[in-house]
């Protein structure tokens, strides 16, 4: 979790920031190598687990002007407190409009013992197209989970909830299937020296950190989307 829950902006340097800029081409490396293995395993199955996960976690328009990567641990209450707090928001003014597009990168902290777990039940529910149906129900039962040893089979039912295929899931869950892409999210947000979460990358340009409000939020994405769109590239040789 990110100190003292409420924003802050994050203190990285540039060679930080630029590392933190490399984990979704860290996470799309994860998931095309891991589907090339699975492919070469099982040749009929074109479309693999990693990559059907990795683009399960992705939420709104291709096209939007602003991305917002978000670093997440599902059992860090300041996580929890951001989407009851201003995730809802978010979705319903900017990414269900066709402005913001949103990335979700885990990052499940080792002091919190179910965290893993949970991110392993959203991307197996991603791999079925049900990722953000999954995070919204992990985040909000994070209390009644929380610290309790069956919090694997309560992540199961909410999954099933969400409309998952129970057998695929289970499959999915029980063999470790996306384990690589979540120890790759993590690796690469490490390195890029964040330490705590949530944190939130805006258009590979801005940076803050802890339950950002509404308001913090919306300030910066709409300097982002008031900002003039830079003309494009002359041909070559001109």
């Amino acid at each position: 979790m990110t100190r003292g829950g409420r924003a802050r902006r994050a203190g990285l340097t540039p060679v930080a920031l630029a590392g933190m800029l490399a984990v979704l081409a860290a996470v799309s490396a994860c998931a095309q190598s891991g589907g090339q293995r699975a492919e070469a395993a099982a040749p009929a199955e074109v479309d693999s687990i990693l990559p059907r996960a990795d683009r399960g976690r992705y939420k709104g328009a291709e096209a939007a002007p602003v991305t917002v990567v978000e670093v997440s641990d599902f059992q860090c209450p300041f996580c929890r407190q951001w989407f009851e707090e201003t995730y809802r928001q978010l979705d319903s003014v900017y990414v269900r409009t066709g402005r913001v597009r949103m990335v979700f990168i885990n990052y499940p902290l080792p002091n919190h013992a179910q965290a893993f777990a949970a991110s392993k039940a959203a991307m197996c529910a991603g791999a079925q197209g049900r990722f953000w149906a999954v995070h919204d129900r992990i985040f909000a039962t994070q209390r009644e989970w929380n610290g309790q040893a069956d919090a694997p089979q309560r992540f199961a039912r909410l999954a099933v909830e969400a409309g998952v295929d129970a057998a695929a899931y289970r499959d999915c869950y029980d063999n470790d299937r996306v384990s690589p892409a979540i120890i790759s999210d993590a690796t690469s947000v490490a390195r890029a020296g964040i330490q705590g979460t949530p944190t939130f990358i805006l258009n590979n340009q801005r940076v803050l950190a802890g339950a950002v409000s509404f308001q913090e939020m919306s300030a910066v994405i709409d300097s982002m989307l008031a900002a003039p769109t830079p003309p494009p590239a002359p041909p070559p040789g001109n």
